[in-house]
């Protein structure tokens, strides 16, 4: 009984230590990919600025201060930063940094792409 009983808290020992040493950050999934990381640079340079897409101000209910709040609103950005030219308010996108989302956006929008 006391084999058995030392046996399973080995066990678990040795699988709560690897589920803790295991980091989210070395999942692939959730590694930008370089479509992202492109059209995040135009957001954060030109969206996410104070009194705009950042707290507290989250400007229109948006704040783009994480990657996955980027994500979501994707289509919305395409939309009034490309498509519209309605955002930044200071001025339009130059045609580089409109590319860098409509190809992030074609690609399918995702973190990974």
């Amino acid at each position: 009984m006391k084999r058995n009983l030392l046996l399973v808290s080995l066990v678990m020992t040795i699988g709560l230590a690897w589920s803790c040493s295991k980091s989210e950050d070395n999942n692939p999934a959730d590694t930008p990919g370089p479509k992202f990381l492109a059209a995040k640079s135009v957001i954060t340079g030109s969206c996410a600025l104070s009194g705009c897409h950042v707290a507290p101000a989250n400007a229109g209910g948006f704040n783009f201060e994480s990657n996955s709040s980027i994500v979501s609103a994707g289509s919305q950005i395409k939309s009034l930063a490309v498509d519209f030219g309605t955002m930044p308010p200071t001025g339009a996108l130059s045609a580089s940094d409109k590319a860098k989302i409509s190809e992030w956006i074609s690609a399918g929008g995702r973190l990974t792409d």
